[in-house]
């Protein structure tokens, strides 16, 4: 798991930053299947997706607070413009896909409006987030509310890392035990 995150920090300072980013996006599915071993489907297979959205929303969200800040305790934003569904989304479309596009986060329509999410991954900048209205569009007279969310990706993945330094601390080696690549160097007997 260190030698992990030892490897986007590298990745980092060579910026690097989809790899960076592909390497981060794995971090709260290895901490999130040792933290919820219990998040099962119906079939008995483990509940990836809530596994790693639960891990992301308890030790990396506190990062993504809006203005309404934290909970009394600090430990979680109140209301994140980046979540764990939002970040498991980005990791399933950047991992099988290839692309940032994540799916809406959030309602689709309400009384007043049809909503729209944008999603952009910046680098060098800081992260970003809000809502445009537009005038109703003539299909139903509802007022487009677009939501847009640019993060940063080398704040994520030092955020991601950060927290996953933290959780391996308190969790202890012992539970990463079958999360460890092992490499051969074969340079070493050269």
């Amino acid at each position: 798991m260190l030698d992990l995150i030892k490897d986007i920090e590298n990745a980092l300072r060579n910026k690097s930053y989809l790899s960076a980013l592909a390497l981060s996006l794995t971090l709260p599915d290895i901490c999130g299947e040792i933290e919820y071993p219990q998040f099962k489907n119906k079939n008995g297979y483990r509940n990836v997706g809530e596994q790693y959205t639960t891990w992301f929303d308890n030790w990396v969200n506190h990062y993504y607070a809006d203005n309404t800040w934290w909970t009394d305790d600090y430990s979680k934003a109140k209301n994140p413009y980046f979540t764990g569904e939002m970040c498991y989304s980005l990791r399933c479309s950047f991992l099988h896909a290839g692309n940032s596009a994540i799916k809406g986060w959030g309602e689709n329509e309400d009384d007043e409006h049809r909503y729209y999410y944008e999603f952009k991954l910046g680098i060098g900048g800081a992260d970003s987030f809000g809502s445009s209205w537009s005038s109703p569009d003539c299909d139903n007279s509802k007022i487009i509310k677009i939501r847009s969310v640019t993060i940063n990706i080398d704040k994520l993945c030092e955020n991601i890392c950060l927290s996953a330094k933290i959780y391996y601390k308190e969790k202890g080696a012992s539970h990463f035990k079958k999360h460890n690549i092992e490499l051969i160097d074969f340079n070493r007997y050269l």
